[in-house]
């Protein structure tokens, strides 16, 4: 199922929503005037709107600044995701002098329209900012909000309060979710906006009109919330959507996400190769139609084993499945194969398959406060935003002994693989190390569901 679109909220929405209010335009005359005012005068404010009608990280040179930053503190990850949490006190400041720059402007241009409007309408006693968000999804109410009054009291001591409102879409192709918060930051207490109440009250009833007009089949163009997505120098930045929240009642296992990968399936997680003791060799050399090439010397069949061994790769490690004869001349006798080199390949892939669709089934997740066993491999996947193609996995063998600390052996660490996939390479590692126990865990931090 597609989410409908919805339009931006228009000029003439805030007009109608002001007049509701009991306000009107400052300067009706607005159009053949030289000196720019503000837009509106509600009660005794002289109010100055702006819309961010544009995704702030559209922008080229922001998207470097932002790169260039987490980069500095995420060096060695093929995802960076933009959240500022990870941030240390200085990069925080960088971060939100880089975001804050569309207010920046709007801000500039406020406080002298401010000024202008106040010195023609002297009875005003208050000078508001009211900001829109229309398309800057990568900051969610909250943040605008904290962002904007940040930069309004470092700027300007011309604007009182700031007002910040938006309309929010979240999807998930089932479940849709229209938010309309409206807030107020008050910078100076002694100038307080008498109409916030009254214009808070217009923007509720304009969210209704809005709905009922959607409902009513008139669309837009604004699609729901997504991840703020970009790549620069093979690395891909991803300000993830936020979650919509609540367990929904339609995907019981979780709201679908896309995979932009194409990977629909597991890939291969290994390259087998059959184990052969001296003894075993012998009796498997004696079974085949034909025993020479690789089979003519133990000798050559162990340098035949290393060179299949140099195909080991972090996401394929090299794994030697034990085989034996006795099992091998059943297989061929049940697959009514010819004992040769291929079909000795193939008895060691499915006694392989065997294994690790074992231990898959066996995985468990761990939690922390859980007791580890003696040895296991641990995957961790990050949940990143709403397409797998940007989690990533870390791989390691744990060993614990009792009364001591466990010990932690990274295997991989930073690969782009979701949890399925992990799990999968997981057991292929814990195959080839021996080891009986696969666990788990999800770092769900910057997951979208």
């Amino acid at each position: 199922m597609e989410p409908f679109l919805i339009r931006p909220i228009a000029e003439e929405d805030l007009d109608a929503a002001i007049q509701a209010a009991g306000g009107c335009r400052a300067h009706p005359d607005a159009s053949r005037r030289d000196a720019v005012g503000a837009d509106y005068l509600l009660q005794d404010t002289v109010i100055e709107l702006k819309a961010l009608d544009e995704d702030g990280l559209d922008k080229p040179e922001r998207r470097r600044k932002l790169a260039d930053l987490f980069r500095r503190y995420q060096w060695d990850r093929p995802v960076v995701v933009l959240d500022p949490r990870d941030l240390p006190k200085e990069g925080l400041r960088q971060y939100k002098a880089i975001m804050q720059g569309p207010i920046k402007n709007g801000i500039a241009h406020a406080k002298k329209q401010l000024k202008q409007s106040r010195a023609e309408h002297p009875s005003a006693t208050c000078s508001v900012l009211f900001l829109i968000n229309n398309s800057y999804a990568a900051l969610s109410h909250p943040e605008l909000l904290a962002l904007a009054s940040e930069r309004v009291k470092h700027d300007t001591s011309q604007i009182d309060v700031v007002v910040v409102a938006g309309c929010y879409f979240h999807s998930d192709d089932f479940d849709s979710y229209l938010l309309w918060p409206m807030d107020q930051v008050v910078i100076h207490p002694d100038h307080p906006f008498a109409g916030y109440d009254s214009l808070r009250k217009a923007w509720n009833e304009l969210s209704q009109r809005f709905m009922t007009d959607l409902i009513q089949g008139k669309e837009g163009s604004k699609g729901p919330v997504a991840d703020a997505t970009f790549e620069l120098d093979g690395v891909t930045y991803i300000k993830p959507a936020p979650p919509i929240g609540g367990q929904s009642q339609f995907f019981k296992t979780g709201r679908p996400r896309k995979d932009s990968s194409g990977i629909n399936i597991c890939p291969p997680v290994a390259t087998t190769f059959p184990e052969l003791s001296p003894t075993e060799w012998r009796q498997l050399r004696l079974l085949l139609a034909n025993p020479q090439d690789v089979f003519g010397t133990y000798e050559e069949w162990t340098a035949f084993r290393t060179r299949a061994a140099s195909s080991h790769g972090a996401l394929k490690p090299f794994v030697l499945v034990p085989v034996n004869c006795d099992g091998f001349e059943a297989w061929c006798r049940h697959r009514k194969a010819e004992p040769g080199r291929a079909s000795l390949m193939a008895y060691a892939n499915d006694r392989f398959d065997n294994e690790i669709h074992q231990l898959i089934g066996m995985a468990k997740e761990h939690l922390p406060e859980q007791p580890l066993p003696r040895r296991s491999i641990m995957v961790l996947t990050e949940v990143i935003g709403q397409d797998r193609a940007n989690d990533l996995s870390h791989l390691a063998i744990i060993e614990a002994e009792p009364g001591q600390d466990p010990t932690v052996k990274a295997l991989i660490s930073n690969v782009r693989i979701f949890h399925e996939h992990g799990v999968a390479l997981a057991a292929a590692y814990a195959l080839a190390h021996g080891v009986d126990v696969v666990l788990w865990r999800k770092d769900n931090r910057h997951a979208w569901y």
